[in-house]
């Protein structure tokens, strides 16, 4: 009886080690799926900013500006001419035109790097990834809703989708909550979180000026144009403003999600600002519109956003 006993537990702790090796097995493989599916994404996501970016440089003819009349009443320049964007606003054109000039210098960079460092599974490469997600839901969501139909309208509804889903599959992969031990007293968490809510409020009160006044004066909001709504100024003051306010506070706090949410953002501001450089330098030097003052704004926005990024990415601890 007592060897029966004995084989009987024999038993049951073979069985209990083969389940624990199964269970052990079906976690690594779903982990091995999910890396699998961010880099089949990435590499996705790369192939369709190529198109993207050189139709509309490739595409693009300078423009032929002509005046166009709203259905507000308001006299717009189109920006014309064969290319891509040729009946979008001026603005809303030479905006594009940043983008697509900095996708092929920052962006596809940045992916690719990313992708090197989370193949060797490194935190960096998991938050570099993730900005660029960031940066595709937020950038080609305001295409899509936004800009005139074009032919890369289905491209652009991919790169969308694609940062959308990235993000959904990524996230859940970052472990946070060890964000605050790790990275420990070398991490800039204070100015940090101090530059993300500022960053936020400026938003906030450039969205609402611009809103309010056109309450007060009965006119159209500014930015406007040719368009039916404020797509942009909507996504900013629903989604990006809130999560850069509370990311700030929640990492003055030392929050782990803050941690997360502030790295994020800044690394997207950077990739952002540095599109809104460009496509104000076109504005400013080929068009001949704006001020050197609204040049300048993105430019110093993109340098601090910038400095803070090279300082996280150096300091963040895997």
């Amino acid at each position: 009886m007592a060897s029966s006993g004995r084989l009987r537990s024999l038993r049951f702790a073979a069985a209990d080690a083969d389940c624990w090796a199964v269970q052990k097995c079906d976690r690594k493989e779903v982990t091995l799926n999910k890396k699998t599916s961010v880099l089949v994404l990435s590499v996705l996501a790369m192939a369709l900013l190529l198109v993207a970016s050189f139709s509309g440089i490739i595409l693009d003819d300078g423009g032929s500006p002509y005046l166009f009349t709203s259905l507000r009443g308001e006299a717009v320049d189109i920006y014309g001419g064969k290319g891509l964007y040729q009946y979008d606003s001026v603005y809303k054109a030479v905006l594009f035109r940043g983008f697509d000039w900095a996708n092929l210098i920052v962006g596809i960079p940045l992916l690719a790097w990313g992708m090197y460092l989370y193949q060797r599974r490194q935190l960096r490469g998991q938050l570099l990834i993730a900005a660029v997600f960031t940066y595709l839901a937020y950038n080609y969501g305001i295409g899509v809703m936004g800009n005139a139909f074009n032919v890369m309208f289905l491209v652009w509804t991919a790169l969308f989708s694609v940062g959308l889903f990235g993000l959904a599959l990524l996230l859940p992969g970052i472990d946070i909550s060890s964000f605050p031990e790790k990275q420990g007293v070398n991490f800039p968490r204070r100015s940090l979180s101090v530059y993300v809510v500022i960053l936020g409020l400026f938003l906030l009160v450039q969205y609402l000026a611009e809103i309010f006044t056109a309450y007060g004066s009965g006119k159209p909001p500014a930015s406007l144009g040719v368009y039916t709504t404020l797509e942009l100024a909507a996504l900013e003051l629903g989604i990006m403003i809130p999560l850069h306010i509370f990311g700030g506070i929640l990492l003055w706090k030392q929050e782990a999600a803050g941690y997360l949410l502030a790295i994020i953002l800044t690394f997207t501001a950077f990739m952002t600002f540095i599109s809104l450089s460009i496509s104000l330098l076109i504005f400013y030097f080929l068009f001949e519109m704006g001020s050197v003052f609204d040049v300048m704004v993105p430019i110093i926005l993109a340098v601090v956003a910038t400095a803070f990024s090279i300082v996280i990415f150096r300091r963040v601890k895997n």
